[in-house]
């Protein structure tokens, strides 16, 4: 905000044309800031000190001569306690405009709002009994083959060998965790190795890697991998080891890993299988070597590798969906899958592409307003159906 600007909004106070928020606001900035010694400079409010140090001398008079109106008492205050306060009492100000006119918006284009998704999953024992994750108490939910389960405080699903069952079976026994639309999951297999699941995704796994010469995983939608490197004994008189590959299979693809980052996006009405590579390395189908930082796009017949970004590849993980020149279908399809919705088309879709970042965890209606910005496409959320026009 300039410093014209600034003025202007303090003078709504003094004139007493604030609104009850905004003068509450004012209040207790003023009385908290006008009394304290605390350096309130850092980086960001120094680099705006020259334009407002210009109209300060003008803010102080009018506040001090003021001094009848204002509801605290008014005290001398160090230009730079001033100038930050200020900075403090726009944002808040340009914080709350936002919030109403964004509810305002919503209530008018929207029948109802739709919350996000959230931890939810499925375990499915090797004896065919399922087990609801999200329903599930904190501590161990199940036991079989040596292998204890638990879920931790914080919803992550642990397999932890028991050491007193010396596990050696070379028979695998398998597991399964799938998460629904509007759902996403952690788990920890036995070998250390952390997986995340997005929606609508599925994990086969051994319960125990024990004896096994490799391990191997199959997956359905998508999920990031942070593999542990895992040696095997192989000569126990001269203590020779051997490393325990790691495969990830998907139906297009198989990809062996030794100890990498990586997130592998497999989704059946993609059409692509996408392999993003952040840290280590990873061979696809025995033939493409990936370097971090690279993604590798399967259709099936080819695989075409480029550099790419590779926080947009995991930004579901962290939290955020994060776009870069994405078509209205792909974006829809995503947005499909983590809030549990089903998606109309009327009439005939922009050609144009979307990029910008939002926030994972906001109700829908914060993501369609953001797109609706752009006036190129219009929502209508009536229950879980979201009807794109253009």
């Amino acid at each position: 905000m300039s410093a014209e600007e600034i003025s202007e909004l303090i003078d709504l106070y003094l004139k007493g044309a604030c609104s009850p928020t905004q003068k509450e606001l004012v209040t207790q900035w003023y009385e908290k800031y006008s009394v304290t010694d605390q350096e309130f400079y850092n980086g960001d409010t120094a680099q705006l000190r020259g334009s407002l140090e210009k109209s300060l001398s003008g803010l102080t008079e009018k506040i001090n001569a003021a001094n009848d109106q204002v509801e605290v008492p008014v005290k001398k205050v160090w230009p730079k306690r001033l100038i930050a306060a200020a900075i403090l009492l726009i944002s808040c100000s340009a914080a709350l405009l936002f919030y109403n006119n964004y509810q305002s918006r919503s209530a008018n284009f929207y029948a109802n709002d739709i919350a996000p998704g959230k931890n939810k999953a499925i375990l499915t024992l090797a004896d065919g009994s399922k087990i609801a994750l999200d329903d599930a108490a904190q501590g161990e939910i199940a036991s079989q083959s040596g292998i204890k389960i638990t879920k931790t405080t914080d919803g992550q699903l642990v397999y932890e060998v028991n050491p007193s069952s010396n596990a050696t079976s070379k028979a695998a026994v398998y597991n399964t965790i799938s998460t629904p639309a509007g759902g996403q999951y952690q788990v920890k297999l036995p070998d250390g190795t952390n997986v995340w699941l997005n929606a609508m995704s599925s994990l086969k796994f051994p319960a125990s890697f024990a004896g096994l010469e490799e391990r191997r995983v199959t997956l359905i939608g998508e999920g990031y991998f942070e593999v542990t490197k895992l040696e095997q004994e192989i000569n126990t008189r001269d203590r020779k080891t051997r490393r325990v590959p790691f495969f990830v299979v998907t139906d297009k693809q198989e990809v062996e890993v030794l100890g990498t980052h990586f997130n592998i996006c497999a989704y059946s009405d993609d059409n692509m299988t996408s392999t993003t590579l952040l840290e280590g390395s990873v061979n696809i189908n025995h033939s493409t070597l990936l370097k971090p930082g690279e993604e590798a796009v399967n259709s099936g017949n080819s695989i075409l590798v480029k550099e790419t970004d590779t926080e947009e590849a995991v930004a579901w993980k962290n939290g955020k969906f994060k776009f870069s020149n994405e078509n209205i279908k792909d974006l829809m399809r995503k947005l499909a899958r983590w809030y549990d919705v089903e998606i109309i088309y009327d009439g005939q879709m922009t050609n144009k592409d979307f990029s910008g970042s939002v926030p994972r965890f906001a109700h829908v209606s914060k993501i369609l307003d953001v797109l609706q910005s752009t006036n190129t496409v219009h929502f209508k959320v009536e229950g879980r159906r979201i009807t794109v026009m253009p």
